[in-house]
């Protein structure tokens, strides 16, 4: 932490000018700069370090805003949170370093021989590879504190409004569901692309298994049978693909509140929801509702690494940074997390979307 110095009368320009002049090469808009933007080139170290070591607000008032982020938690998350939840995760060391992530895939060569001796000679093998790449982008939102009104909180000893900092921060993990369902996407809601790499997701997966769903099966007056064997036919869709499973079908809110229906109109007495008698599908594992699903997509996935994962550099975290005249305290809330949707080199996925015609 600093010494804090503000409380004795000094400006905050006085304090930047004077630790501009510390550094190496003395007063320059660099080093003016320095609080905050050194702290974003640094590295986040091992003990929690790096991005926040220089935060420009004391100690107590910075940990309000910290808390306030832990409270919103993994808010406005639900397939994103899915696949962490599964532990698939790719962790990135130095996130802001790496700008793409590079993979091969690699076809299935040769077969496994029967022979009676070991020292029998096999088939020599060199295997087809494909490079595919993911642009390592990150996901931001932005607020500022000016000083009268973090020194009018120090003085009559009210909290810090933290519905702002929230706000960010479901804002970050919005952007980052969406994502992971429709596809990255730049402001304009063109395709976020680097050197001809995109970023898609399960919506918008490239090779995805495809399946035509009977608007009367999925609308206000759901059937059940239909849904389930539509259900089944995206399932022997993937299997032909050669996944197994486990799956997670995922669906918009207004189907997912029709799936709540009585599974057999005719004998209700039975007790079983669409959602209930789906869940008994032998590999599916659950039916979740995300509200960034388009209206007329279903969407089955296979929760395995080699379908999706998510490639984590940084959390959502608030890293703070003070203005050139002192009198702003800037926030980012910045994360570093892509969705990765992968296919095989025989252009095979274990992503099967259902279109309502």
């Amino acid at each position: 932490m600093h010494d804090d110095k503000r409380t004795t009368g000094e400006t905050q320009l006085t304090n930047v000018i004077e630790r501009a002049m510390m550094e190496p090469g003395g007063l320059t808009i660099p080093n003016m700069r320095g609080p905050g933007f050194r702290a974003m080139e640094a590295m986040i170290a091992a003990d929690g370090g790096g991005f926040r070591a220089l935060a420009p607000l004391p100690e107590r008032s910075q940990l309000v805003l910290d808390t306030a982020v832990v409270e919103v938690g993994l808010e406005r998350l639900t397939f994103a949170a899915d696949i962490m939840a599964a532990g698939l995760t790719y962790n990135l060391t130095d996130p802001l370093s790496i700008t793409q992530l590079a993979w091969n895939k690699s076809n299935k060569v040769g077969a496994a021989q029967r022979t009676m001796s070991p020292s029998a000679r096999g088939e020599n093998k060199l295997p087809a590879v494909l490079e595919d790449r993911l642009p390592i982008y990150l996901t931001t939102d932005n607020f500022s504190l000016d000083i009268r009104t973090l020194r009018m909180s120090q003085r009559v000893g009210l909290p810090l409004d933290t519905s702002l900092i929230k706000q960010c921060t479901r804002s970050v993990n919005e952007a980052v569901e969406d994502a992971a369902i429709n596809g990255a996407t730049t402001i304009d809601g063109q395709d976020l692309q680097v050197a001809g790499y995109k970023a898609p997701g399960i919506v918008n997966a490239t090779n995805a298994a495809t399946k035509a769903l009977a608007t009367a099966t999925w609308d206000a007056t759901p059937v059940g049978t239909s849904i389930l064997a539509d259900v089944q036919a995206m399932i022997v869709l993937l299997q032909a693909n050669k996944k197994y499973g486990p799956y997670r079908l995922y669906v918009n809110t207004t189907v997912g509140g029709y799936l709540d229906s009585d599974y057999d109109t005719t004998n209700p007495s039975r007790g079983l929801t669409i959602k209930e008698r789906l869940a008994k599908l032998e590999g599916l594992q659950a039916i979740r509702t995300a509200d960034l699903m388009p209206a007329a997509k279903v969407v089955l996935v296979q929760m395995t690494s080699d379908v999706v994962d998510m490639v984590v550099g940084q959390k959502p975290t608030v890293i703070p940074y003070t203005s050139l005249d002192g009198f702003t305290f800037h926030n980012l809330v910045m994360a570093i997390m892509i969705p990765r949707v992968r296919s095989d080199y025989d252009s095979k996925s274990g992503i099967c979307v259902g279109t309502i015609a």
